[in-house]
C-alpha cells in the first residue's frame, strides 16, 4: 500500500512538472510569472484532495528550473523568463512587477491603482515625486496598510472592490479627500479637479454613488461645490 501511494506521488510530480513548464513557456519574456498565478493553473488538471500535495511540489519545481537557467528568480514568489540583448541579460523591471501584483492581472482587468502624491502630480496639482509608491488594490487583504520595501510601494485595501469601471472614480474621489493632505503648488485646484472629470468621461451621479460606498463625505461636499 506504502509503495503504491509513493507511486502515485511520484507520477502526481511529474505531471506536475509538465504542467508548469507548460505554463512557462507560453509566458512572454521578461514578463512577471507570479506562484501564486501558476497554482491556480494547475488546479485545471488536479481534484481539490490532491491541493496541498501538488502545491508542495511547485516550490521545489521552480527552483530546479530556476537552477537549469530557465527561469530566474525577481523576489520571493516571482519569476521571470529571462531575455538577453547585445549587454547581456535584461532584468525584470520594478515596474512590471508592481504593474501585475497590484494593479491590473493580466486580463487587462483593473485591480488597484496609484494614489497619493504620485496621483496629484500625474494631474498636476504638485511636483512632488516621491520614492514610496502608495497603491489602492484588491491584493491587499486586509485593512492595515502594507510596505513592499523590495518594490518601494505601500498598499491599502479599497473600501470597495476595484474594477475597470470604478478605479477613475475611486481616484478622484482620493483627490477630493486628500486635496488637504498634500502640498498643492496651483491655484487652479478646482479647474485641474474638473478637467481630470472631463478627460475620465466621469459622470456626476456615479462620482456621488461611488461617494456614498465609499463613505466619503468629504468628496461628496466637495463635488457640490465643484458642481456649483
Amino acid at each position: 500500500m506504502k509503495g503504491g501511494v509513493e507511486f502515485v506521488y511520484s507520477t502526481n510530480k511529474m505531471n506536475c512538472h509538465n504542467v508548469i513548464l507548460n505554463y512557462i513557456q507560453n509566458c512572454e519574456k521578461n514578463e512577471p510569472i507570479f506562484i501564486e498565478d501558476i497554482k491556480k493553473y494547475i488546479m485545471q488538471f488536479y481534484k481539490e484532495e490532491e491541493k496541498e500535495k501538488i502545491f508542495n511540489n511547485v516550490k521545489e519545481i521552480l527552483n530546479r528550473l530556476s537552477k537549469d537557467n530557465i527561469i530566474k528568480t525577481a523576489y520571493k514568489g516571482i519569476y521571470y523568463i529571462p531575455k538577453t540583448n547585445i549587454f547581456g541579460e535584461v532584468p525584470l523591471a520594478n515596474s512590471k512587477i508592481i504593474r501585475y501584483k497590484y494593479l491590473v492581472d493580466k486580463f487587462g482587468n483593473i485591480k488597484g491603482y496609484i494614489t497619493g502624491a504620485i496621483l496629484f502630480n500625474k494631474v498636476g496639482l504638485t511636483t512632488q515625486v516621491p520614492n514610496i509608491i502608495e497603491i489602492v488594490t484588491n491584493e491587499c487583504k486586509n485593512n492595515n496598510k502594507y510596505k513592499n520595501k523590495y518594490l518601494n510601494v505601500v498598499i491599502r485595501r479599497s473600501k470597495i472592490e476595484i474594477n475597470n469601471e470604478n478605479y477613475k472614480y475611486l481616484q478622484l474621489i482620493d483627490l477630493l479627500e486628500n486635496r488637504d493632505n498634500i502640498y498643492i503648488e496651483v491655484d487652479n485646484i478646482d479647474e485641474i479637479i474638473y478637467d481630470f472629470i472631463q478627460k475620465n468621461d466621469l459622470n456626476f451621479e456615479k462620482i456621488i454613488k461611488y461617494a456614498r460606498e465609499t463613505n466619503s463625505k468629504t468628496a461628496i461636499e466637495k463635488m457640490i461645490i465643484l458642481a456649483r
